[in-house]
């Protein structure tokens, strides 16, 4: 749990200080004006090593999200960008299903702040309410301490492509 913890921290400093070094130039100018886009990062939909999303504009704020990551994971969410740009940040409600099967994990529902640079840099913090839960969080949790289900806490890094 302490390693767990330490990386968790970890990621996040790294992430606030990409965060920081990137705001100085971040959404100033350059709007890109594409109505969809490709995620792809680390720990995106709140759980799998890699996940690739992609992303379409509904409106001039408003974008649909869809995902599937690696190991076995899915999700969806709606996403309200602070501007009109698909490369602005932006608040997602997200639906998040890690695993299926006998490898199923948990599913998620919850709010998410997604911080996006001017060109690529990606950054998101946000939590969940833990829907269900399967067969792999009884085994991970069975000697040890069982997290809340009424909040987790996450947090992801990527990049971000618009597509024309």
């Amino acid at each position: 749990m302490k390693t767990m913890l330490k990386v968790i921290l970890k990621v996040t400093c790294l992430s606030v200080g990409v965060l920081l070094a990137t705001s100085v130039f971040g959404q100033q100018d350059d709007v890109s004006l594409a109505r969809s886009g490709l995620n792809a990062g680390f720990q995106l939909g709140g759980g799998p090593l890699f996940r690739l999303d992609y992303e379409y504009m509904l409106s001039k704020r408003v974008g649909v999200q869809v995902g599937a990551g690696l190991p076995f994971s899915a999700g969806t969410g709606i996403n309200y960008h602070f501007k009109r740009y698909i490369n602005s940040s932006f608040l997602s409600v997200a639906y998040w299903h890690q695993g299926f099967g006998d490898n199923y994990y948990a599913s998620y529902l919850g709010p998410m702040f997604v911080y996006r640079a001017k060109r690529i840099f990606q950054f998101g913090i946000g939590g969940a309410t833990v829907l269900s839960t399967g067969p792999q969080w009884e085994s991970r949790w069975e000697n040890r301490k069982e997290p809340s289900k009424s909040f987790v806490f996450i947090a992801n890094i990527g990049i971000y492509f618009p597509l024309n």
